[in-house]
Order: structure tokens, then C-alpha cells, then sequence
């Protein structure tokens, strides 16, 4: 949560003079303005270290915007896991006259993991998929983890927090979600005080 305080406030009204009722609608777009740089950082951030697409983060965070009665915006990400082929995978395409004995995954960048019997199956779009026993059916698409819990990765936290300017000290708020599969995931709730700019 990005939020000013009534020091910050009473700042702000001084330096507007006449125009001090103007104050909390001034710091409210100011508040927003961070938030949306937040958003920005975030997804950034979470890519240099995971191979998830730019849309698929961003999709995931929301932004609840400040305004002149409640002067604190809160940024958070909520969503399910995501299906591994959404990551770096190879080959990326069905091919049934080749099919790979293992699948490779790279959910991190620099990590790779193999995936023995599993495939790749053009249902409206490629998806990896893999065989719950030795028989053909049924089958089941593996999943990778959700935006929230990436997020949640203190590096990236961390890289968040700073960019914003915490000068005031920074804490974490992540309320449990369900996640698909019945795997729990996280929402992530950075607060953060960034430096206010002047008006």
C-alpha cells in the first residue's frame, strides 16, 4: 500500500497556501501516479528473473487508486497458477511424426527441468501435457506457479520497495488465495511510502 502521511499532508496544504483544500486531490494523483510506476516495476522486475510473458503478469496486478478521501493506493497481484507452456519450454510446437522423449522447462531463467513423458498437443493452441498412468487417457496439463507467488520472491520484493523510494520503512501483506489444482498461491500487497513529488 502507497500512502502519505499527515505530515506529508500538512506540508503539502502550507505550501499551497490558498489553495490547501486542493492538497489531498493533489497527493491522490500523486499516489496513483506511483502506483502505476509500481505496476511498471514489477512486471519488469519479475521477468528478469522468471520467463513468464509480459501479459500475463501485468494481467494479474491491480491497482485500488487512491483519491482525496482515502489517500493510499494499494497495488496487488491475484491469479491462479499458470500452465507451464505459458514459460520457456522446447520444442514449443506437436509434432507427431517426432515426438520428444523429454520436454524441457525453464520457469527460471538459468534453471531447466525435464519432463519425461510428457507432450505437446495442439487444443486451440500448443499445450504440455502429461499421462496421469501408463494408459493414454487421462491425461493432465502441467502447471507452473501463479504471478502472485513469483512476486512474492524476496528478491523482487526487494528491488520493488527501493525503486519506490521507501524511505520510510516497508512491510508486506499477503493474504492467502486459492490456486488451481487446489495449491494455495499468494496475493502480493507491497506498501511502500514513495517520495511524494512536488506539486
Amino acid at each position: 500500500m502507497i500512502e502519505i502521511n499527515t505530515k506529508m499532508l500538512k506540508d503539502l496544504e502550507r505550501r499551497l497556501g490558498t489553495y490547501s483544500s486542493k492538497a489531498p486531490l493533489v497527493l491522490a494523483r500523486a499516489l496513483n501516479r506511483a502506483a502505476q510506476n509500481t505496476k511498471s516495476n514489477i512486471s519488469k522486475k519479475t521477468r528478469e528473473t522468471y520467463t513468464a510473458k509480459a501479459k500475463d503478469i501485468k494481467d494479474t496486478i491491480r491497482i485500488s487508486n487512491a483519491n482525496s478521501y482515502r489517500l493510499g493506493a494499494v497495488v496487488y497481484s491475484r491469479g491462479n497458477l499458470i500452465a507451464l507452456d505459458k514459460f520457456k519450454i522446447s520444442p514449443t510446437q506437436a509434432n507427431p511424426k517426432k515426438v520428444p522423449k523429454k520436454i524441457k522447462v525453464s520457469v527460471k531463467k538459468g534453471n531447466v527441468s525435464e519432463f519425461m513423458h510428457a507432450f505437446i498437443a495442439n487444443i486451440q493452441g500448443n499445450k504440455l501435457f502429461q499421462r496421469v498412468g501408463k494408459a493414454r487417457l487421462p491425461i493432465k496439463r502441467l502447471m507452473g506457479p501463479a504471478v502472485p507467488q513469483m512476486i512474492d520472491n524476496a528478491m523482487i520484493r526487494k528491488f520493488v520497495e527501493k525503486e519506490e523510494g521507501a524511505s520510510h520503512g516497508s512491510s508486506c501483506k499477503a493474504p492467502e488465495v486459492r490456486g488451481a489444482e487446489g495449491l494455495r498461491a499468494k496475493d502480493q500487497r507491497a506498501k511502500v511510502r514513495p517520495k511524494v513529488p512536488r506539486p
